[in-house]
């Protein structure tokens, strides 16, 4: 069983837009405290439930019409919680007549040492020590998998045939030893009257290892999603697995129970089904690579391989003509790949399409693991902006009810993934810049023009608050580390914020906003933010979300927001926002989208699952 000890609080927010670090969190496991700062990176290493930030949501604010806005209401730090640590563990079995009792006194010397071991040795393998001890502490230390006789049990039948199912889950029966536990079984079968206890007893230890590990995979991701992106704060899943697994042996289903810690979620299914479906077509030889030049029967052959053109294969293969149902087909794979929906073959469209299907298997499994990272459900309302796909969604019980394309971080000011409330939004709302973009972007325009700024309706302030002539600054002698001011951007059609905010405060200080510079929402590749979220509807979201106070119809909304005077106005109910990076997600209407892995993310992924598949060139195959 996991306890958590987490570290809450952050800053208030000053309205910026300025990429903060998260806090920490740390988390015991087996009810065990770990150390702060050196549990972190032990965790990540053996593939335990990452350390995660948690945002505590703020009480409901009044409508305000003065011009502050109001500080989050965020509890103070908590402190750390004082544990007395585990409770003792039964002692060894005195009694070793018998061979159940001596394999039971064999797992006993194995799990119960002084101190707690992190680790257990079997065959020159590592296991699990935090999953192993609860599970067997509470058997009094019997054997699990094998009968009195030492004779392996059904219930090991079936953790095999589990285990061969990882596959289909995006992950791999090998990391689970699954064929060397298969002939461990075999011989077992055989052989087990003249196995001795300690053998006995390493096999068993060695099923549930498979099982504990295998789950885990399930429940939370093979790897602990800060390994591999260091602002992941989403809570993930969790479960008493030693408890999971004792069910399922007392209640014979162990396929079932695993079966049970996947995510339910129909984007993770759409998925798994996905996966399957690219994997017959790489058995059956890929999909056929196109040139400028191809003919027309190899295009209708590549689309109708994907799903994209609703033909047979004979059928594709006999028809030369570039027709209306070949041009939507084009139209439906270039909507998937958040192409220009041209209905002929580009450059971009070329590429897309020559992607390999391994590659895009690859791309499944990755995005299957991210699922995995994820809370069980997402709430019946919220509000989720997909980073790679540019677009955010307003979903409602299941449906889609508003969509808006969106301008996120560049590469250097990278959007984060976490989850917040939306507690509040503002209206006409002044700019405070972040330190960060007024010493990077805005400093520079001042040493050239120290009125550069006023243009943009910005003003200076010194460290006292006090508002101060930028012609007697010499801005020269200004750097970033005695950049003492304050610029401030008023209400008004040249806001960067445009004619709302949404906040849902968290540690970044990263929100949903309007935007002077709509033409860019005419691009298809979008990162031109400094890590806060660009929409390009934001009346349309600003009335949905205040919809239940008649006094706020588009007119007044529209009308507020070109005021110039600011207003903090409250959500009767406050909103679960999520920011994502998927790079192949299941649309409301089942179809799989790719995008591009406009951060590199897939590949840092990539690298981190399969790090034994790395090929000699040092370069990953796949993504």
């Amino acid at each position: 069983m996991f306890k958590q000890i987490i570290f809450l609080g952050f800053c208030a927010l000053s309205g910026a837009c300025a990429l903060n670090p998260p806090p920490v969190a740390a988390q015991a496991a087996g009810g065990q405290a770990l150390a702060v700062q050196n549990s972190a990176a032990g965790s990540l290493q053996s593939g335990a439930t990452p350390a995660i930030a948690v945002l505590q949501p703020s009480p409901v604010l009044q409508d305000r019409q003065e011009d502050a806005e109001p500080e989050p209401d965020v509890e103070e730090a908590t402190p750390v919680e004082t544990i007395a640590g585990p409770p003792p563990l039964p002692p060894c079995p005195a009694d070793d007549s018998g061979l159940q009792n001596r394999m039971a006194k064999r797992i006993c010397q194995q799990v119960r040492i002084e101190p707690l071991p992190s680790i257990i040795k079997v065959e020159n393998r590592e296991l699990r020590a935090d999953y192993l001890i609860p599970f067997y502490a509470q058997r009094d230390y019997r054997a699990a998998w094998l009968a009195a006789d030492g004779r392996p049990l059904s219930a090991v039948d079936d953790l095999l045939k589990a285990l061969g199912e990882a596959d289909r889950e995006g992950l791999r029966s090998a990391d689970y030893h699954r064929a060397a536990l298969q002939k461990l079984r075999s011989s077992l079968e055989r052989g087990a009257a003249a196995s001795t206890a300690e053998q006995l007893a390493d096999a068993d230890l060695l099923f549930t290892d498979a099982y504990l590990t295998y789950a885990s995979h399930l429940l939370a991701g093979r790897l602990a999603p800060r390994k591999v992106d260091p602002d992941w704060a989403i809570k993930p899943r969790s479960r008493d697995l030693a408890e999971t697994l004792r069910v399922a042996l007392a209640e014979d289903k162990v396929i079932g129970s695993l079966r049970a810690l996947t995510p339910q979620g129909d984007g993770y299914v759409q998925l798994r089904d996905t996966l399957h479906r690219y994997r017959k077509i790489e058995e059956a030889g890929g999909w056929p690579t196109i040139s400028s030049g191809t003919a027309t029967k190899a295009l209708r052959i590549r689309l109708q391989a994907s799903g994209d053109l609703s033909e047979s294969g004979g059928e594709a293969g006999k028809n030369v003509t570039y027709d209306k149902p070949l041009t939507g087909a084009v139209r439906r794979f270039q909507r998937r790949h958040g192409l220009a929906e041209t209905g002929t073959v580009n450059a971009a469209t070329l590429a897309a399409l020559n992607v390999p299907v391994s590659e895009r298997i690859r791309q499944v499994e990755l995005n299957m693991e991210r699922w995995r990272w994820l809370p069980d459900d997402f709430g019946p309302r919220y509000i989720l902006v997909n980073i790679p796909s540019f677009r955010m969604n307003v979903i409602e019980n299941g449906k889609s009810v508003i969509e808006s394309n969106v301008v996120v971080g560049r590469q250097e000011r990278q959007t984060p993934t976490f989850t917040a409330k939306m507690a509040y939004l503002v209206l006409s709302p002044k700019w405070y810049v972040p330190r960060s973009i007024a010493v990077k972007d805005k400093l520079p325009q001042l040493r050239r023009n120290p009125y550069a700024l006023a243009g943009q309706g910005i003003r200076v302030y010194n460290s006292t608050g006090q508002q101060i002539n930028p012609g007697a600054v010499n801005w020269s002698a200004v750097g970033a580390g005695n950049f003492n001011y304050q610029l401030r951007q008023d209400a008004g059609p040249r806001n960067a914020l445009g004619g709302i905010k949404f906040m849902f405060p968290n540690p970044y200080n990263v929100y949903l906003h309007d935007t002077p510079s709509r033409s860019l929402f005419s691009r298809s590749q979008r990162t031109f933010s400094s890590g806060c979220i660009r929409i390009s509807n934001p009346v349309e979201l600003a009335e949905y979300l205040l919809k239940h106070d008649p006094k706020w119809s588009k007119d007044a909304i529209k009308t507020a927001a070109a005021s110039g005077k600011q207003r903090v106005v409250s959500l009767p109910q406050e909103v679960p926002v999520y920011l994502l990076y998927w790079t192949v997600w299941a649309d409301e209407n089942g179809e799989i989208q790719f995008r591009d892995d406009i951060y590199q993310r897939d590949k840092s992924l990539l690298r981190a699952l399969y790090q034994d598949e790395v090929t000699s060139s040092g370069k990953s195959k796949g993504v």
